[in-house]
Parts: C-alpha cells; structure tokens; sequence
C-alpha cells in the first residue's frame, strides 16, 4: 500500500479555508463503529502534532473528514447554526464520477470546478470555492445540482463533510488515497454563477416536500430518506432517529418489517450506525409513542 502524503492535508487546508476559519475535523472507524471529532481554528490543524495524530489514526484504519464549510470558533460541533462562513459549492458524486464531470463540463451555466477530490475510484467530490452564499441559498443550490447532475442527494446540507486530501479512506477495500485535483483555486463564485433555486424555508420538514412523490407509500418513504441527512452522534442523532421511525411507522403507516427493511440503507449513512436491535426497537416505541397522525404523509397521494 502507497504511503500518506504529509503535505497533501496541509496544501488543501492552506487552499480551501481562511487562516482564521476554525473548522470540524470528524474520524469514523468503520471497523469498530467508533467516532471522535475535533473543532479546532485552521492554524491548529495545520501543527505537526495535530497532524500527526491525524495519521495515527488513519493507520490504525480511522477514516479522516473535514467540514466543507466554516464553523464558529469554540464550536463543540458542526450543526447547521454553527455554520457561520459558506466556504464552498459542493456535490457528492458518490458513482459515476467522470460522468458528472463530463456533465459539468457540458453546461454553460456552472462554472468549472474549483477543486476534484478522488475519494476511491469511480467516486468525486466536487468543490467550487464560493462567497455571498448564506445557508439557505446554498442548499437550495446543492439540491438543485444534486437532482440535475445525478448526485448523492443527502449529502446536500451546509454541514456536510469531505474527506483529507493525502491519507486513506478506509471504507472499501484495498484502501485507497484521497488525492485532489487543483483547478482555478483563485476565483471565488458567486449565487449569480450557478443557476437559480429558491430557498427552501422548511429544511426541517421535509415531510412538506413529498406532494410530488409516488403514490405508493413504500416509494413515498425511499424517498423521504434518500433525502434527509443521517443521524450523527453527538448532534442529537438519537432524536432525529426517533423522529425518523415517527415517520415511516405512522407517517407513512407502514409496518415494522416494511419500515426497518428501508431504514437498513438509511442507517449505512448514521455515524456512526445503529444496530439492528436498537432500530428495531426504536420502530416500536415510535409507533407506541409518536404523536405523527397515522397515514399523515400519505394525504397527498394520487
């Protein structure tokens, strides 16, 4: 196996944030399910020691990510209040990566690419360096470009991560070394760049974006959770989980088997996962206990 590259983290974290931003640095390991993250002012990423431990942990087969955007300094995580500079454009090509590019390429009104980062073969992270952004226009932009390019709709919030540039990723097998192509890392864009979205004002219900979804209630709930974020430790991902269950079992009205057979790809996302036994459980009390009106999400069926 290829050995890190120690100047690649720092040529990307000089590159793609201010010297002042502070920003969050999250570990996964997706051998033992354990997590840990780190929200620490650039400066301080960037000092061997921090660095140091960085590889460390990407020896011992820890996955290294890295906020997108800025967070506030002596934030304790990356929730989407803590977001306080939109640093970046970004989309998730997490298939077909050279195709997204080709797409990109082909369009007249999406500027070329700040920076590509190659997080396993076939697989893309795509950045372009951005300012006047507030949270609302971004994510609006980020889903527009998700659905038009064929990107991964969940990874369209202000919050989302990308992964270091130079160490491993460790989720598939053999590991392969996250390596970033350098484009124009000058310009910063604008809204005006991009094609128009409108905001979308209820982020948090997504429940109210559904009208036009299949009338089968099955579908209905694939699509509800292809297009929420994962719950994640330490940002209140217990209740976003309940509040998921909430959904399928009496939102959707589906039954426990229906609800826990599409929460199984849904959980791949949660940092870190759930077991079987805590998502089946946690169906049960959602029907138990949820105030969600039964069939509720199922009112604007065709």
């Amino acid at each position: 196996m290829a050995a890190v590259d120690r100047d690649a983290p720092l040529e990307f974290l000089r590159t793609a944030y201010s010297p002042d931003d502070w920003v969050a640095v999250f570990l996964k390991s997706y051998e033992t399910g354990q997590v840990a993250q780190r929200v620490e002012p650039v400066e301080r990423i960037l000092d061997p020691r921090f660095q140091g431990w960085l590889r460390w942990r990407n020896l011992m087969q820890w996955n290294v990510y890295v906020s997108v955007n800025a967070v506030a300094a002596g934030s304790r995580s990356r929730t989407r209040d803590a977001v306080t500079q939109v640093r970046h454009v970004f989309v998730d090509a997490d298939h077909d990566g050279p195709q997204v590019l080709s797409k990109i390429a082909g369009r007249r009104d999406i500027p070329p690419p700040s920076y590509v980062l190659h997080s396993s073969p076939g697989r893309v992270h795509v950045f372009w360096r951005a300012t006047g952004f507030d949270t609302d226009t971004l994510e609006a932009l980020q889903k527009l470009l998700a659905v038009q390019l064929g990107t991964d709709l969940a990874a369209t919030p202000c919050t989302q991560t990308t992964r270091l540039p130079g160490l491993f990723n460790h989720k598939r097998q053999p590991p392969h070394l996250v390596a970033v192509e350098y484009h124009d890392v000058v310009r910063a864009h604008t809204p005006g760049d991009f094609p128009t979205a409108l905001p979308d004002r209820q982020a948090q219900r997504p429940e109210q974006r559904l009208v036009l979804m299949p009338s089968n209630r099955i579908e209905r709930a694939r699509n509800y959770l292809a297009a929420i974020p994962p719950a994640i430790s330490g940002q209140h991902g217990d209740v976003r989980t309940f509040q998921v269950c909430c959904r399928l079992t009496r939102g959707f009205a589906l039954s426990d088997e229906e609800a826990f057979a599409l929460l199984v790809e849904w959980n791949q996302r949660c940092e870190p996962p759930w077991s079987d036994r805590d998502l089946r459980d946690k169906l049960r009390r959602s029907r138990r206990y949820g105030r969600e009106p039964i069939g509720g999400l199922l009112a604007d069926a065709s």
